[in-house]
């Protein structure tokens, strides 16, 4: 936990250098608070496998620096967003009554981490790239399942016997790249995208492919974190900025205004980019294979033994994984409810769900 709480002081020193530049793109800013929980679920719910996850996340100006910009990959672009997060896992397996070992199932795991992450996007191009870096730690200094057992006497549910079983302590340091970008399908009501991702550290590794769509009244993907209306830019597109989008990035303007004049269709851009109110419907789905499961396996830098001896055999490595929901944004306030649905990788048999909920406040 010091070595933890060393790499987040270390963190804030290094960003608290950074300049803001007043005439350049000011990055979207907030604070998040993300809760994953299979009791925010009605169908499929499963208390197993994920079971639990609180991320607070810090996006400022603060953390742009020349060390992390140069750390973490990103396009040659102003449109840069950084930000800062302290994340808690817990993963449990199918059959919490025990206190034994268990061969037959997947492992406890808990893991307190740091993640410091760069998006970057190319919005003419309709293009994101998004870069982290997690440092942490899984294993009983992770606090997991005190956590868990805290709050499930507080609420009156059966606790989880054997904790005491958790894979050891281990060192998490990771490195993950996402890159997504349109697929031409787009109209002023819905985006369509590709994305791909590669994974790779000391407690996973992995290569993701897949899709997503949103549909509803929103800003664009392409402007910053996630299309957050952000107030601290005023958005200033030109006739000569509605040249640069082809035809395909060009949809996201109404027909009936992409037959006028080009002025016209960049003050509709500026209005859109301005919106206050968002509320869109999203889905994804995506494909992975994953080459080393830290919270099957262990870190590939452990502290101390793993009382279980898991290894690439005793688990699925293909992972479907299915996401769908909601977001509101008014002003300052953003509130996000996705469903998750996963195969089972470990017993093979169905799937297994937990829901997300965001708040965030946008500064």
């Amino acid at each position: 936990m010091k070595y933890l709480i060393t790499v987040f002081l270390l963190s804030l020193t290094l960003s608290i250098v950074a300049q803001e530049n007043s005439d350049e793109y000011k990055q979207v800013e907030f604070f998040k608070l993300n809760e994953s929980n299979d009791l925010f679920t009605y169908w499929y719910q499963s208390d197993k496998y994920f079971t639990d996850g609180i991320h607070l996340e810090f996006v400022h100006h603060i953390f742009n620096n020349k060390i992390a910009d140069k750390a973490l990959l990103g396009f040659d672009t102003k449109y840069k967003d950084f930000g800062l997060s302290f994340n808690h896992d817990m993963y449990t397996p199918d059959n919490t009554e025990t206190s034994d070992v268990d061969s037959t199932d997947r492992p406890y795991a808990g893991q307190l981490y740091f993640t410091y992450k760069k998006v970057s996007n190319q919005f003419f191009r309709a293009r994101k790239l998004s870069t982290v870096l997690s440092i942490g730690i899984q294993g009983p200094a992770a606090m997991a399942g005190k956590a868990q057992n805290f709050v499930h006497k507080a609420v009156d549910n059966p606790t989880s016997k054997g904790w005491d079983n958790q894979l050891s302590n281990g060192l998490i340091i990771d490195y993950e790249v996402e890159y997504m970008a349109m697929i031409p399908l787009w109209s002023p009501v819905n985006e369509l995208h590709y994305i791909a991702n590669a994974h790779i550290g000391t407690l996973n590794t992995s290569a993701e492919i897949g899709f997503r769509f949103k549909f509803g009244r929103y800003t664009d993907s392409y402007m910053n974190y996630y299309g957050i209306a952000n107030d601290r830019n005023q958005h200033n597109f030109t006739a000569a900025d509605i040249s640069k989008m082809n035809k395909h990035r060009r949809k996201i303007i109404p027909k009936h205004i992409r037959n006028q004049s080009l002025d016209l269709q960049a003050d509709y851009l500026n209005r859109r980019m301005g919106r206050k109110f968002q509320l869109y419907f999203f889905t994804e789905g995506t494909l992975s294979y994953v080459l080393h499961d830290g919270s099957v396996q262990g870190s590939l830098i452990q502290f101390s033994p793993n009382i279980y001896e898991y290894t690439y055999s005793d688990y699925g490595h293909a992972k479907l994984l299915g996401r769908y929901g909601f977001v509101v944004q008014y002003s300052h306030f953003y509130f996000e409810y996705a469903r998750y649905l996963q195969n089972d990788s470990y017993q093979h048999h169905g799937v297994f769900g937990y829901g997300k909920i965001i708040l965030s406040w946008v500064f």
